[in-house]
């Protein structure tokens, strides 16, 4: 958005130095030298880079898996925020079922889906929540049912 205002001063600006040039010329050159002080000292903090530093304050501390409606599955989860300023929501949650050997030592991913929880969690404190997932229960398995749960996104 401030990408098209700058370009909408700029041609403002241009069909002002059309009839004075100097005043123009001397505006447009201020703009850009502001513009490129403001790009300079802007914080490195861009949403994506904001988003993985979230992911290092978020902690997933519990977690157990039920049967649910349908042959599908219920996910509890507990979400703690280890954020000492900031109230943490929209939790995307990777789960993962993998059909594994007895040993564990080669797995096989059968099942996997992301889903978007929308939970409140105040600085330095935890709140539990249900996820529905749906992952069906499938023909039985040659091995050991292993989930795995991971956060993977924090607003």
């Amino acid at each position: 958005m401030q990408f098209v205002a700058l370009i909408v001063i700029i041609i403002c600006l241009i069909a002002i130095a059309y009839r004075d040039l100097k005043t123009g010329l001397l505006s447009l050159a201020g703009i850009l030298v502001a513009a490129i002080l403001f790009y300079y000292f802007s914080p490195a903090d861009t949403p994506g880079n904001k988003s993985r530093h979230l992911l290092s304050e978020v902690e997933l501390i519990e977690t157990g898996i039920h049967l649910g409606y349908a042959d599908g599955f219920v996910l509890d989860l507990r979400i703690r925020n280890n954020n000492r300023e900031l109230t943490l929501q929209n939790f995307t949650v990777q789960s993962s079922l993998s059909d594994c050997n007895a040993d564990r030592s080669q797995c096989l991913i059968i099942g996997e889906e992301k889903n978007v929880v929308k939970l409140r969690v105040p600085p330095g404190q935890a709140r539990d929540a249900q996820v529905n997932l749906r992952t069906r229960q499938l023909n039985p398995m040659q091995g050991a049912a292993v989930w795995k749960h991971d956060i993977v996104g924090v607003k």
